[in-house]
C-alpha cells in the first residue's frame, strides 16, 4: 500500500518515542494493574496530535495462553457505541438519516417490524437513542441485551418492545441503554440496505485505516485474545453479533485510535466528519448531561467511553489537549472496579511520556 503522510501519522505500532524511563513506567503501571486485578493481559496505545506514539501489550492472551502482543484483538464492549454514533452521523451528513427521524410506528425507520409499540415508544427519535434519552431499556437488571441470551437480535428486540415498558417519556431523562444502540444498528441496515458490519467497515473503518476490525463471535476468533470473567457469568455467554452496534466490535487499541483521531474535532489529521458534527457527538442534549451523542463528556472537554463485559475491560479517551488513549484488558465483569483501575493505569502511562502535559 502506498505510504502517505496521513499513513505515517496514523500507522505503525510505534513505541520509539517513549524513551527508556517512560517504558519502565509503563511496565510498572501495567504490572500493577495485572497484579491488582488478576488480568492475564493488557494492551494500550497512546496518541498525541493525531499520531500514535506508543503501543504495547503485556502478559498473556488468556490464562495459560501464548504471550500477548499489540496485534491481538479484544472485544471492545461499549467502545462500540462511539463507532456506531459516528456511522449514524455519517449518514446524517449525507442526508440519509435525520436526527429527528422516528424509530417505531408509521413512517419511521423500523415501522411495525417488531410488533405493536406503545405511544411513548412511537415518539423515540434517532437523536434520542444516540444521547440515551429514549426513555428506557436501561443498563440495569432489566437490560434485554444482557438477559435474553436465548434469543437472536430480532427476537430480543421484539421481546423488549412487547414486555419491557419505557420508564420515562422520550427526551426527558438520560438513561444509558444498550438496546438503544442495537436499534441504531438496525436503522443503519435499513438506511443502507447492507448488514451493519459491512457498511460500517466500508464507510467508516476502512477510510480510517481500521478495516481489520470486525464483529466478534460468541467465542474468540483468529488473532483474538481469550477472556477471564470475574463477575456476570461466563465470558462467552453473550453473542457478540447480537450486541452488534452496542458492544460487539473486536479491535486492537491501535485500530481504535486510528478511528478516534479521525472523529476528534482536531485539525492535525483531517476528520471523516465535519467539525460541527464531531462537536455534536460530545454535546449533551441537556445542560450537565453525562453523555453526548456517542461520547461521555466532562467540563474539561474530555471525551471518553468505557466498556465492560464478563471477561472484558475497555477504555478510550480524547482529551482537550490533543491526547488520545485506548486500553483493553482480557479480564472484567459487571459491578467491579476493573475499568477504573484500567483508566488509572492508562493515565499513568500517558503522564510518563516525555514532554506530555496532561
Amino acid at each position: 500500500m502506498r505510504t502517505t503522510r496521513r499513513g505515517l501519522l496514523l500507522g505503525g505500532l510505534a513505541a520509539a518515542a517513549a524513551g527508556p524511563a517512560a517504558a519502565r513506567d509503563a511496565d510498572a503501571a501495567a504490572g500493577a494493574f495485572m497484579e491488582l486485578t488478576g488480568a492475564p493481559g493488557l494492551s494500550v496505545a497512546l496518541a498525541r496530535d493525531g499520531r500514535i506514539r506508543f503501543a504495547r501489550a503485556w502478559g498473556q492472551a488468556g490464562r495459560g495462553a501464548a504471550r500477548l502482543n499489540a496485534g491481538h484483538r479484544f472485544r471492545i464492549a461499549s467502545l462500540s457505541k462511539p463507532i456506531t454514533a459516528a456511522a449514524i452521523m455519517t449518514l446524517a451528513e449525507r442526508g440519509t438519516v435525520g436526527m429527528g427521524d422516528r424509530i417505531f410506528g408509521a413512517g419511521s425507520w423500523l415501522g411495525e417490524a417488531y410488533g405493536p409499540t406503545s405511544p411513548w415508544a412511537r415518539e423515540i427519535t434517532v437523536e434520542q437513542l444516540l444521547s440515551h434519552t429514549g426513555g428506557g431499556w436501561t443498563n440495569d437488571g432489566t437490560d434485554p441485551t444482557m438477559r435474553l441470551d436465548n434469543l437472536d437480535r430480532d427476537g430480543m428486540i421484539a421481546r423488549a418492545v412487547a414486555e419491557i415498558p419505557l420508564t420515562a417519556r422520550p427526551g426527558t431523562r438520560q438513561q444509558y441503554s444498550n438496546l438503544g444502540y442495537v436499534l441504531l444498528g438496525r436503522v443503519i441496515e435499513v438506511a443502507t440496505g447492507e448488514p451493519y458490519e459491512t457498511w460500517v467497515r466500508r464507510a467508516l473503518l476502512e477510510p480510517c485505516g481500521a478495516g481489520g476490525m470486525r464483529l466478534g463471535e460468541r467465542t474468540p476468533g483468529r488473532g483474538e485474545t481469550g477472556y477471564v470473567s470475574i463477575s456476570g457469568g461466563e465470558p462467552h455467554q453473550h453473542d457478540q453479533r447480537r450486541l452488534g452496534a452496542a458492544g460487539g466490535w473486536v479491535a486492537t487499541p491501535t485500530e481504535l485510535l486510528r478511528v478516534l483521531v479521525r472523529i476528534d474535532g482536531f485539525p492535525r489529521v483531517p476528520d471523516v466528519l465535519h467539525r460541527d458534527t464531531t462537536r455534536s457527538m460530545a454535546t449533551p442534549p441537556v445542560p450537565g448531561g453525562a453523555f453526548g451523542h456517542g461520547w461521555q463528556v466532562d467540563e474539561a472537554d474530555s471525551w471518553w467511553h468505557t466498556g465492560i463485559l464478563p471477561g472484558t475491560a475497555a477504555f478510550m479517551c480524547r482529551t482537550a489537549g490533543g491526547y488520545a488513549f485506548a486500553a483493553l484488558a482480557n479480564l472484567g465483569g459487571p459491578y467491579t472496579d476493573t475499568v477504573e483501575k484500567l483508566q488509572r493505569a492508562t493515565w499513568a502511562m500517558a503522564r510518563a511520556q516525555p514532554g506530555w502535559r496532561l
